[in-house]
């Protein structure tokens, strides 16, 4: 069962986005899966095409985690971050961290039998201060329905922001977050261009309230089950990745990390 979605936004050090990709993909995502709390987890990249580019955007990956114990999880992240179970690469921008768990309010899977191959779209939604009740009432109703059926769209969650099982002691700006799961990424795209269907809950919003971004697959979507059994190559690609890593290591920064 599902209890919270971490939202992780991540970029590299200029020129090091091939060490970044290496650590995340083969030793970061393995290590998270093997704290108590999490599910699965899957990574992202900032697509080249998008349906409405927002300004001053440099994030460049995405990963999205599944989590049924977020304080466990939390909890874990911070009792082990910078140790060798959880070694951080010195290529990642740790300038800005950006991980928050979101929990669910609505969720729909237009085909359960089909399983998502594609990528992603997200909304990011900040409200006015004491209308976010407001707002996701009328994305709930208005909004998310027509949206989940979308060209393109296999599945589709609405989520929110709690203080409860953060890792880290700052708030998002947007504490409204939708996941779109697609199978086709142009079909999405051009369904995404414009956003003009959500003008109708605008007052609602702050005037830089809406982010919306299209994301590609950069990974497939790994569970705990293949972290903790799993495969010859999967078990080597992890070996090959902590060897050309070796002690290119951050040692500081934990500082960063808080529990609420």
């Amino acid at each position: 069962m599902i209890d919270a979605v971490l939202v992780v936004l991540t970029k590299a050090i200029p020129g090091r986005e091939a060490d970044m990709e290496d650590w995340y993909t083969n030793i970061h995502v393995r290590d998270a899966l093997r704290f108590r709390g999490s599910i699965a987890a899957q990574r992202f990249r900032l697509a080249d095409a998008q349906p409405c580019a927002p300004e001053d955007f440099d994030w460049q990956y995405l990963a999205l985690y599944d989590v049924f114990d977020p304080v466990r999880f939390s909890r874990e992240h911070l009792d082990n971050a910078l140790t060798s179970r959880m070694q951080v690469s010195s290529a990642i921008d740790d300038g800005e961290l950006y991980d928050f768990h979101y929990y669910p309010l609505r969720f729909q899977d237009n085909d359960p039998e089909t399983g998502h191959e594609g990528g992603v779209v997200l909304e990011e939604f900040a409200c006015v201060e004491g209308r976010g009740k407001e707002f996701a009432k009328w994305y709930a109703e208005h909004y998310f329905g027509e949206a989940a059926e979308r060209p393109g769209v296999k599945s589709a969650a609405f989520l929110v922001y709690r203080d409860f099982g953060q890792m880290i002691p700052v708030q998002p700006k947007y504490r409204y977050v939708a996941i779109y799961r697609t199978n086709d990424a142009a079909a999405a795209r051009d369904a995404w261009s414009g956003a003009d269907a959500i003008l109708g809950a605008r007052h609602l919003l702050l005037p830089d309230g809406i982010r919306i971004t299209q994301w590609d697959p950069a990974t497939a979507r790994l569970t705990k089950d293949d972290v903790q059994h799993p495969t010859a190559a999967g078990l080597g690609e992890e070996e090959r990745a902590r060897a050309r890593m070796g002690e290119d290591v951050r040692t500081q920064g934990l500082d960063k990390l808080a529990v609420h």
